[in-house]
């Protein structure tokens, strides 16, 4: 499952693309971060520096904050609440990716086809192989009216990330507080 997740990571970009592109591109950035990660005169963290430019782009990560909240938590929060809860998530993501970096070995990612869902909803069926295990994972994006096609999520294995930050927020929020939440993305910071 690490490795799933570090694929997650590997895969944050594809820059402002039209949808006919985004398989190409895709195999192009996760061809350029693999080229990156396996360099062993780097550490993990010149590996992570170099990485995070190529993939900047594709993610939309204000979408995935708030979609990781649920609207519900997301309405009860002010402006700065909601600023300082972007940051802390996108930094939690982006540390999770670096700590990642360590456990590709030889993995190849397949992309299997690019499935419409609706006029503004696309779907990337990938397969992840590696010498024992075959994952699949979906690379969810949406049609942007600034910057092209984005990823608001990824399901790895049947299993959406946003869902699962979305059960682990809402869990806290029910029993405890705001400011409780912020203190446990600090905790995994």
């Amino acid at each position: 499952m690490k490795k799933i997740i570090l694929l997650f990571f590997i895969t944050m970009s594809l820059c402002a693309v039209e949808k006919a592109n985004i398989s190409t591109t895709m195999k192009n950035k996760i061809n350029d971060a693999t080229s990156i990660i396996i360099q062993k005169n780097l550490n993990l963290k010149e590996k992570a520096t170099r990485i995070f430019p190529i993939f900047e782009d594709i993610f939309d990560y204000k979408l995935m904050t708030k979609l990781s909240l649920g609207k519900a938590n997301w309405v009860k929060m002010t402006p700065e609440q909601r600023n300082e809860f972007s940051t802390k998530f996108i930094t939690h993501l982006k540390n999770s990716y670096v700590d990642k970096i360590s456990l590709y070995t030889d993995e190849k990612l397949k992309i299997l086809e690019l499935k419409e869902i609706s006029k503004k909803k696309v779907w990337l069926l990938t397969r992840l192989i590696g010498s024992k295990d075959t994952y699949d994972i979906t690379y969810k994006f949406y049609k942007s009216k600034a910057n092209g096609w984005l990823i608001y999520d990824v399901d790895i294995i049947g299993i959406s990330l946003i869902q699962i930050y979305r059960a682990q927020f809402n869990n806290v929020l029910q029993k405890e507080s705001y400011a409780t939440l912020l203190s446990k993305l600090d905790k995994k910071l």
